[in-house]
């Protein structure tokens, strides 16, 4: 699988447009059955509201997507939010956007810039990530170079995992596939091959974008 982009975290998001009230959910979901929890959960949640409108794309053997008007004119609800999602190259996402009529018409138009206008903003205001594959490694660093290597990391957004201090400092690192070799690279020479390398396995890591 290739990386991805997909939403930071599960969260909600509201406006107001024309005294409707228009609420995006939005979470990370892996899969079709995942993302119909997720759609069932808040229709329950929000089963007072006018409509409960839907759209999600993931990444099981093939990409699925799929979307519902939920009884708003066909086209001007799942579609738009469903193009908001592509647009943003989003994969493995769920949006519910719920809808709480206020007694104004809002015409064909109006509903889908509502729709689509409601998840973007949900979409800028939670933020993203973006899902790598990436290498392991398990590190053991002698003690008088933990410092100087924690700065190193720092400096390269290389974040250090399970750290364990004993006879030495042992910690595991997860670097990108494409540069994991010139990475390791560095490190042996900064540290004059000091610091030794295990290779662990290969996960996908979530890094904010």
């Amino acid at each position: 699988m290739q990386n991805y982009k997909t939403i930071a975290k599960t969260a909600s998001f509201e406006k107001d447009i024309k005294k409707s009230r228009f609420i995006a959910h939005i979470s990370q979901t892996s899969t079709e059955e995942e993302a119909n929890q997720f759609i069932q959960k808040i229709r329950e949640q929000e089963s007072g509201a006018t409509h409960n409108c839907t759209a999600f794309i993931v990444l099981e053997n093939i990409e699925i997507e799929r979307m519902s008007d939920d009884g708003e004119p066909s086209g001007t609800a799942g579609s738009p939010i469903l193009n908001v999602l592509q647009q943003n190259n989003l994969k493995n996402v769920t949006v519910v956007v719920t809808r709480y009529f206020g007694g104004i018409k809002l015409g064909a138009g109006g509903l889908i810039r509502a729709y689509s206008s409601t998840t973007a903003d949900a979409i800028k205001e939670i933020g993203l990530v973006e899902n790598r594959l990436q290498q392991g490694y398990d590190l053991t660093i002698p003690y008088h170079l933990y410092d100087k290597f924690e700065n190193y990391a720092k400096n390269e957004k290389i974040t250090l995992e399970n750290k364990s201090f004993s006879t030495d400092v042992s910690c595991e690192i997860f670097l990108d596939l494409e540069n994991h070799n010139e990475i390791t690279q560095d490190i042996t020479n900064q540290f004059q091959n000091q610091i030794k390398f295990k290779k662990s396995d290969q996960v996908y890591k979530q890094v904010a974008i």
